[in-house]
């Protein structure tokens, strides 16, 4: 089986709230934000943030974070998903 996309993760993480495994607001994101220093900025989830194909969108509903813009998914401090750098993208 290949490696795993931020969709499917975030998806799983998402299937394991419902059931009460894992809260939402344990999941932080890591993504790249060309307007920071460090060119990364990390959101934290909570349990009305809603996962769509293409992003997931944050409780203010103003914040919508791009898939493509994800480079780790962390829960409770562990790393649980890393974006591999060397990945070709599709023209």
């Amino acid at each position: 089986m290949g490696r795993l996309e931020s969709y499917e993760v975030l998806k799983k993480l998402f299937w394991m709230s419902k059931s009460r495994k894992l809260s939402l607001s344990e999941i932080e994101l890591v993504v790249t934000d060309r307007s920071v220093v460090r060119g990364v900025k990390t959101f934290r989830l909570s349990d009305s943030a809603i996962l769509m194909k293409d992003r997931v969108v944050l409780a203010d509903l103003d914040t919508q974070i791009p898939l493509h813009r994800i480079v780790e998914i962390r829960a409770g401090g562990e790393l649980l998903w890393k974006k591999d750098r060397g990945a070709q993208t599709r023209p």
